[in-house]
């Protein structure tokens, strides 16, 4: 049996784990992101069908977001936790940045 808390052991599980949870969160958030525009899932027809395609894609990027936070905070992941707050707010600002800079002249 090991002479460490189970809280210690997953303070050192968090020096590998945050790696994953931040990758892990970007590709969440590119799923989000085609899930919202239509390309997975029903491809939205009507003003109505995008509304809620958006709403739904909002909706699970906040839980996400809020959910995960809370679990690894819980859990005492700082870095995970640190990891998974930066990739779910920057995401979306990088891709609205790869999108709007190649227009500007």
């Amino acid at each position: 049996m090991s002479a460490t808390s189970p809280w210690a052991q997953v303070r050192l599980i968090d020096r590998t784990v945050y790696v994953f949870v931040g990758a892990g969160d970007l590709l969440l958030c590119g799923v989000l992101l085609l899930m919202a525009i239509g390309v997975v899932g029903a491809e939205p027809t009507t003003g109505a069908e995008e509304t809620a395609a958006w709403r739904n894609a909002g909706e699970l990027y906040v839980g996400w977001l809020s959910g995960g936070a809370v679990l690894l905070a819980v859990l005492g992941m700082k870095r995970s936790l640190l990891a998974h707050v930066v990739a779910m707010l920057m995401s979306p600002v990088i891709v609205f940045l790869l999108l709007v800079v190649p227009i500007l002249p």
